[in-house]
């Protein structure tokens, strides 16, 4: 995606095609283009995929990303969920066994 940069006065003896146009026009994230002959205005930033805007400043999935870790951080507390309520029934049945064999014991020695 190719966006538009405001004309920029060039100082005599400087190239602004150069790659450090790039790094500081464009955040590094872009490359600096010359418009095309007869396309007017000054240079433009050519941004790199998942960059976008006026000198690529922004990012595309910057939105996704908030939901990318809610989603995570609610997997991980189900997950702590299961796990804590798989060891509370355990725990129950485990108790339950015991009191079943105390019982059967106790029936046993009379």
């Amino acid at each position: 995606m190719a966006t538009y940069l405001a004309p920029v006065s060039q100082p005599r003896g400087v190239d602004l095609i150069l790659s450090t146009c790039g790094e500081t026009q464009c955040y590094g994230r872009g490359t600096c283009r010359a418009p095309v002959a007869g396309g007017g205005g000054g240079l433009f930033c050519d941004c790199m995929l998942g960059y976008k805007g006026e000198r690529c400043e922004d990012t595309v999935n910057e939105s996704l990303s908030v939901y990318l870790t809610l989603g995570v951080l609610a997997i991980i507390v189900g997950f702590f969920l299961t796990a804590f309520l798989c060891a509370k029934i355990r725990q129950k049945q485990n108790r339950r066994k015991r009191l079943a064999l105390g019982v059967y014991h106790e029936c046993n020695n009379e």
